[in-house]
């Protein structure tokens, strides 16, 4: 009987052996579902989400006001397409926080001069910086400056000088103004 076992495992193993070496003799259809010739072509996509954001803002203490004081600051912008840069005064000047109106020979707004720098990267390479000039009576409507096709390539400036008060001088007190800066990404 063991000469039996032996014969039949024998014969189990020899047809695999026969199989196995029967399937890696055949190579495999490589051009089963695939154009044949010289040239491959794959086709490749993908996306940049669009991102367009301004950083900066907060208070600027101006001190003590007068004609010709100048400030200046800088803001972050990232924006990876073309884009315009709105602005808007929201009194039109540095305005006197309760008589906007001033008193007598004394004025109650000192307006200003506002200019803005970006620079920016446009199409063909060239770096350009767009800019806008604006006094605070402009700006209550928005007044806007365009990167043209160009990206943000940097930080941006503002310069800000005030003007010499009108009539007598300015009504004691504290003044304010908002100056509001809008990001308008150009699809």
């Amino acid at each position: 009987m063991k000469p039996i076992a032996r014969l039949v495992g024998m014969s189990v193993a020899a047809a695999v052996g026969i199989a196995a070496s029967a399937a890696a003799a055949e190579p495999p259809d490589l051009r089963r579902g695939y154009e044949v010739g010289a040239r491959l072509e794959v086709a490749l996509e993908g996306r940049i989400v669009e991102r367009c954001e301004i950083v900066g803002g907060g208070d600027v203490d101006l001190g003590e006001l007068t004609g010709g004081k100048e400030m200046s600051t800088s803001f972050g912008l990232d924006c990876n397409l073309p884009f315009q840069i709105d602005l808007r005064s929201e009194r039109g000047g540095l305005a006197h926080a309760v008589q906007p109106q001033g008193e007598g020979p004394y004025a109650g707004v000192l307006p200003y001069d506002l200019k803005v720098a970006v620079p920016t990267l446009q199409p063909r390479g060239e770096r350009v910086v767009v800019e806008g000039d604006f006094s605070s009576m402009e700006l209550i409507g928005v007044r806007s400056i365009s990167s043209g096709e160009g990206i943000s390539a940097g930080r941006g400036d503002i310069l800000l000088k005030t003007r010499t008060p009108p009539g007598a001088g300015l009504l004691a007190g504290r003044y304010q103004e908002t100056l509001t800066m809008t990001i308008v990404p150009r699809v």
